[in-house]
């Protein structure tokens, strides 16, 4: 077969196709990303040159002109990948990398101000009600640049209602927009006029995670919406990823089946940077927790470009949380024995307060090693907890722990070390503006989402979850 290709083809070429001409491809895995200052970067593409040389990254400056970007080592120059750090300089507009040979090579980019979390200063104020009150709500930002300013929309997808005491699942999606100083507009359920079943989910999920792709955030060039495992109907673990097509104010495709996990997952520690996806832990369709870890790339087309088996974590986790940073993801907290769907509301499960900890590739986004045990992070085991990441501070807020009937300690902050986290400590912010004295109740299972606003700043809100002290379900949503 061979030697008749090379025959069939002899008329039409005398050698091999000429090489790709060079080029940016992505920048920090997507093709118009939002940059952060001071914040590592990765550019991928062709023929930046073997080595250096007198080859440079430059980004728009402030005021005109151009401001250099470090690279670091020799390590971080090859002909195919450059990794620099946005400088405090940079604004939106041209990425400019000069390669090896001289060539000029350009992306668009956008850049905002690296703004501090100070979880001192933590104001936690009502943003209204969600249209129902659920647990277990599948939250997805998008950030969108609008000229000078950053619109976000939220999306919240599932959830479940607790029904002659059990939990049910829900099939609603809904579209809110993010409104200035972290307030948010109304939450519109998605429907069609025509049929008021295509713009929800195919099936009722609960607990599953979501993720939204856009230009900036991925090598997608349009905008999709994807939900991704979660319990079904009967309250067992599913699989599925349900995608459809998004705007900044609707979803404007149905919800259909896409690539699905490798193994049912719900409850699973679930992040989403620089394209990828990562589903870590959850339980299995039986409730008992597992190791899994999956990494998904979001492919040009919208659809995932394989979910990738990686090394499993030391020992089962869910209902936990996870932060993965440039070169190293760690996971916290959550439980390691079977519980019903959401965790349930038993003093006496057992739940964590360790943490595990492994390294992966800035480039590639696959892990790099095995996983290891880590610091005991939380001051006391909790699980079934919003976390909410904003880069140099996480916050846990909510969840069953120890001193969690007292409201003891409802919201908790650790600040970044590097590539990983220290202790988490707190209360943080003061009592007469945490989300208890605002009526919300100690918060069991509740969403959590962060976002941006253009000047750098970081937004987050909680949604929903069930208050311990009544065992009621709260439709509150609250934000700063």
């Amino acid at each position: 077969m061979l030697a008749a290709a090379v025959v069939a083809c002899a008329g039409e070429s005398s050698g091999p196709p000429p090489p790709a001409a060079p080029g940016i491809d992505y920048v920090d895995g997507a093709l118009e990303p939002i940059l952060e200052r001071g914040r590592s970067v990765v550019i991928e593409g062709l023929g930046f040159g073997a080595t250096q040389g007198g080859g440079s990254v430059a980004f728009a400056g402030v005021g005109g002109g151009e401001v250099t970007a470090p690279v670091a080592s020799p390590a971080d120059w090859s002909d195919q990948v450059v990794r620099t750090t946005v400088p405090d300089g940079a604004v939106s507009g041209t990425l400019a990398l000069t390669t090896a040979s001289g060539q000029r090579l350009t992306a668009t980019v956008h850049v905002v101000p690296h703004v501090v979390f100070s979880p001192d200063t933590l104001h936690w104020d009502s943003l209204g009600t969600f249209p129902q009150a659920p647990v277990g709500v599948a939250l997805a930002a998008a950030e969108i640049p609008s000229g000078p300013r950053l619109i976000t929309t939220l999306y919240a997808a599932g959830g479940a209602e607790q029904i002659s005491g059990g939990l049910v699942p829900d099939s609603g999606v809904y579209v809110a927009r993010t409104q200035a100083g972290g307030l948010v507009g109304p939450w519109i359920r998605q429907h069609d006029a025509a049929d008021f079943t295509s713009r929800i989910l195919p099936a009722p999920r609960a607990f599953a995670a979501a993720a939204v792709a856009t230009r900036y955030n991925s090598r997608f060039p349009g905008s999709g919406l994807y939900v991704i495992g979660g319990i079904d109907a009967s309250g067992r673990a599913q699989a599925s990823v349900f995608a459809a097509d998004v705007t900044p104010d609707s979803v404007v495709g149905q919800l259909t089946p896409i690539e699905p996990l490798p193994a049912p997952v719900a409850g699973a520690l679930a992040v989403v940077t620089r394209g990828r996806i990562y589903v870590i832990g959850g339980t299995d369709s039986a409730g008992r927790p597992r190791q899994n870890v999956f990494v998904g790339r979001i492919g040009l087309a919208g659809h995932i470009d394989g979910w990738y088996v990686q090394p499993p974590l030391p020992s089962p986790r869910a209902y936990g949380g996870v932060v993965v940073r440039d070169e190293r993801a760690v996971a916290f907290g959550g439980v390691a024995d079977s519980v019903p769907p959401g965790g349930g509301l038993d003093s006496g499960t057992v739940r964590l307060a360790s943490s595990d900890t492994a390294a992966l590739s800035l480039v590639s986004g696959f892990f790099t090693g095995a996983w290891a045990p880590g610091a005991t992070l939380l001051p006391t085991g909790r699980s079934q907890f919003a976390t909410l990441d904003l880069r140099d501070v996480v916050l846990v807020v909510g969840g069953r722990y120890a001193g969690a009937a007292t409201n003891s300690a409802e919201t908790i902050a650790a600040t970044a070390v590097g590539d990983s986290l220290g202790p988490f400590a707190g209360p943080v912010g003061p009592a007469t503006r945490s989300i208890w004295f605002q009526n919300g109740g100690t918060l069991i299972g509740p969403s959590g989402i962060t976002w941006r606003e253009a000047d750098g700043s970081r937004r987050g809100l909680v949604l929903g979850g069930i208050d311990l002290s009544t065992g009621l379900r709260k439709a509150g949503v609250w934000g700063f």
